[in-house]
């Protein structure tokens, strides 16, 4: 596998047109400033039982610290594809390796005035997993019922992203 610089606000991106294709490459940390489309991976990994790994974000991060989203979600590196990116990541935030990811679909939705591409992979994973506490406070499996009781129920805050991503793969199924 390729070796990909570190993840972080200085890593660079693809800024990419209304089709999703690359138009320039930019700093992560500039996405919102210019409002420019991007892309992500999100993995959702799932235990045998069928239940739904969420991760809660560390507190120090700058976007939705505290919030629960998706097993992994991972931006793509400059030229990185959506698998490589999901594979990257699975490895990087949970510390599980060659883990077949099937591929549900892609979704687009807004985010603070930019196009987010997104492109959702599922696979099956009991653990265990290691994952960085500056990154990630929390792991938790639960039934996809309870994740939707208590956003219903305003008991637990969980990324608009991950809202969305939840539903298009519940739409897939």
């Amino acid at each position: 596998m390729l070796k990909m610089p570190p993840v972080g606000e200085d890593m660079r991106i693809d800024a990419v047109d209304d089709n999703d294709t690359p138009i320039a490459v930019i700093n992560r940390r500039d996405v919102f400033k210019q409002r420019a489309n991007f892309r992500v991976a999100h993995d959702l990994i799932f235990n045998s039982q069928g239940e739904l790994l969420i991760q809660r974000l560390a507190s120090s991060r700058v976007r939705h610290p505290g919030y629960w989203g998706s097993s992994v979600a991972a931006y793509l590196f400059a030229g990185e594809s959506y698998e490589g990116a999901a594979e990257r990541r699975l490895t990087q935030e949970l510390g599980i390796q060659e883990v077949p990811l099937e591929h549900v679909g892609k979704l687009s939705m807004e985010d603070e005035g930019c196009h987010k591409f997104v492109s959702v992979f599922s696979a099956v994973h009991d653990g265990p997993f290691r994952f960085d506490p500056d990154h990630i406070e929390a792991l938790e499996f639960l039934p996809r019922p309870v994740i939707h009781e208590l956003h219903a129920l305003g008991s637990r805050a969980f990324t608009p992203t991950f809202l969305q991503v939840l539903g298009f793969y519940e739409s897939r199924m």
